[in-house]
């Protein structure tokens, strides 16, 4: 296997996993010929994201695409959603195999449209269809958040402070308090964004889940923090649409607005504190300065 795209996909999981990455890298070419002749696939074009090295392939009349990514703690759990949610609200899943391959619908993105509300109505509405009861084995909310919470003060202190400590003691204490309490919990998408929509087969669906297990509260969160650099590019309108996003989501899913005000709040604090631990100071400002506009909001 060569090209651009496979070489672009290894240097970004060597930099996210290390060495521990290089042998399964090395048989990757082995695994997708494997697989090839097991699932009856014809090879096309291949393209890389930053998590998946991506084959489309035809088998039959059938259309799809063979996924390959280093098979890390999620990737069973993101298989386990799959299974779960059986193509209602994202990608049939049609194959896979535990050594990191699965065999997914085919799709292709839907621009953002330039009315976001509507953006966010939509992906609300496909969300609300994963909300389903949870399978065994997928981490829970209250889980992840224990740990952010322990871990939070000490992360900020070692990436050198880069902003007030009293955001992220506030941020702790949020993280602190959510997590125990949460309503209903269901199987959640768990890193919704304004271009996870897609359309395969005709259909509206939402891609590149990351489930967890928790309140809807929890998922919508991340919409109201999306896009950082747009809503920090010209202050007054980032408030504006802050406001609008939180708004629109406690009319569209009935979340509550102060969980879900104080979700989008914690855990944009939490993403600032990871890209100034990785380096990217124009990350971390723009997720810091969102997480001060959504805790600034009135609804």
């Amino acid at each position: 296997m060569a090209g651009e795209s496979f070489e672009t996909f290894s240097a970004a999981t060597r930099a996210r996993f290390g060495d521990e990455a290089r042998t399964w890298l090395t048989g990757v070419p082995d695994l997708t010929a494997e697989l090839a002749d097991r699932w009856s696939l014809q090879l096309g074009d291949a393209a890389a994201t930053e998590t998946a090295y991506l084959v489309n392939v035809a088998r039959g009349d059938d259309r799809l695409v063979l996924e390959l990514a280093y098979p890390d703690g999620w990737w069973p759990e993101t298989t386990w959603a799959l299974e779960a949610w059986r193509g209602d609200g994202t990608l049939g899943l049609f194959e896979h195999d535990d050594r990191g391959a699965r065999l997914l619908e085919r799709h292709e993105a839907i621009p953002v449209s330039d009315d976001e509300a509507t953006t966010i109505r939509d992906v609300a509405a496909i969300a609300r269809r994963l909300w389903i009861a949870p399978p065994e084995g997928i981490t829970t909310v209250a889980v992840e958040v224990r740990s952010w919470a322990s871990e939070l003060r000490d992360r900020h202190v070692e990436a050198g402070r880069p902003f007030d400590r009293e955001i992220v003691r506030r941020s702790v204490e949020l993280f602190s308090t959510l997590g125990p309490t949460q309503g209903d919990r269901v199987l959640l998408h768990g890193d919704l964004h304004l271009t996870s929509l897609a359309l395969a087969d005709d259909r509206r669906v939402l891609i590149d889940p990351r489930p967890l297990v928790g309140e809807r509260e929890f998922d919508a969160a991340s919409l109201v923090r999306d896009t950082p650099n747009v809503l920090i590019a010209d202050v007054h309108d980032g408030r504006r649409r802050v406001r609008e996003r939180l708004q629109t989501l406690v009319d569209e899913l009935g979340c509550n607005a102060t969980r879900l005000q104080h979700w989008a709040f914690a855990t944009a604090v939490d993403e600032a504190v990871w890209c100034a631990e990785n380096g990217d100071h124009a990350g971390e400002t723009e997720h810091i300065e969102t997480a001060r506009m959504i805790l600034a909001a009135e609804l």
